[in-house]
């Protein structure tokens, strides 16, 4: 039985596909002082709502979207 205090693989690629909707949004309107604290901040929170077996692939796809949006203007 899963337990009721982390999120399933669809939910968790639900959230991770919303993040990167929305990463070049999150990052102007962050008050963080970096991109990287952004995508600590967001990968620290993702991998609490994921099972310890889910840790691997939740960072490898929230990896995956911060590279992709990497090339974007950093934020002024």
């Amino acid at each position: 039985m899963p337990n009721a205090a982390f999120r399933s693989r669809q939910e968790l690629d639900a959230m991770v596909d919303q993040i990167d909707r929305q990463l070049d949004v999150l990052y102007q309107a962050s008050a963080a002082a970096s991109r990287a604290e952004v995508w600590s901040n967001l990968a620290g929170a993702a991998l609490k709502l994921a099972a310890p077996e889910d840790h691997e692939y939740v960072y490898e796809r929230l990896h995956a979207v911060f590279r992709a949006h990497q090339s974007a203007p950093a934020s002024p």
